[in-house]
């Protein structure tokens, strides 16, 4: 009796060590590869804000009396002033990092400056040599263009935009500075203008906060240029000028605006994980 039960201990301790030895090893868990957050641009955007603009006013003058001289010729007259903007978008990304959009804004100004005109006696019309001085001013424009751009880190974009642009200038009403003690009005104006051209310009755009989702800080640097357009000064009065176009002028107009604005963008949920 005592042989079996040490047979059937030995038996016993020899079958549990088969088993541990036939349990199968602990699988090995690779640790799941952390997924760097991605940004969605896409979305629609408004944005407000302001700047400073400096402008350029090339300006040439010729009598409208044969044999139709020229008066002035190849003038520069340079503007400067405030505005506040107001826009509107919608962006789209793709390629990984690429966003493209179209947009359209409009801004108020007071961006402008003096200039004078030598009239030299033009014959007919003016009285001797008036020196003609009045003021150009840039009031309001709007712009519609596309841009192009990459988020160069995260909540950051880089861009380019480029586009179709009008703005509006004020008629100017002339004063003769030759005058020997004041400015006296001459009765010679230059009506309203509008102006159509074309601007490029770049800029940033960054989350201000992730206690806000959704803003964003915009600044921006565009040029545009307006074509070429001819218009006719002209006197009001009888006295002193004569009634009708004294002279015409040809003139170009070119623009540099900085601007600072706050941009939402509706869509703005903070990040989201890369699907792959």
């Amino acid at each position: 009796m005592k042989k079996i039960v040490i047979a059937l201990t030995a038996l016993a301790a020899l079958t549990g060590t088969a088993s541990a030895a036939d349990l199968a090893a602990r699988p090995y868990t690779k640790a799941p590869v952390a997924v760097a957050p991605v940004y969605n641009w896409t979305g629609l955007w408004i944005s407000g804000g302001g700047g400073y603009g400096l402008s350029q006013y090339q300006h040439s003058e010729f009598s409208t009396f044969a044999p139709f001289n020229l008066v002035s010729a190849g003038q520069d007259a340079g503007g400067k002033g405030w505005l506040g903007k107001v826009g509107i978008g919608y962006d789209y990304q793709f390629m990984g990092n690429f966003v493209i959009g179209a947009f359209a804004d409009a801004d108020w100004s007071n961006i402008g400056g003096q200039y004078s005109i030598n009239t030299g006696g033009v014959p007919g019309a003016l009285i001797g040599a008036s020196n003609l001085t009045g003021q150009f001013k840039n009031d309001w424009s709007w712009s519609v263009g596309g841009r192009v751009g990459y988020v160069a880190l995260p909540g950051l974009l880089t861009y380019f935009n480029a586009g179709f642009t009008e703005a509006h200038f004020k008629g100017t009403n002339f004063l003769n500075t030759n005058a020997p003690l004041a400015a006296l009005t001459t009765g010679i104006s230059l009506g309203d203008q509008t102006r159509s051209g074309w601007f490029v310009g770049g800029g940033t755009e960054y989350a201000v906060t992730q206690f806000f989702p959704g803003l964003f800080w915009k600044n921006e640097v565009r040029f545009s240029e307006f074509n070429n357009k001819n218009n006719s000064l002209v006197c009001t009065v009888a006295v002193g000028c004569g009634l009708g176009a004294v002279l015409n002028q040809n003139s170009h107009v070119f623009e540099q605006k900085a601007t600072t604005e706050l941009v939402y963008r509706f869509n703005w949920g903070g990040p989201v994980v890369a699907k792959y």
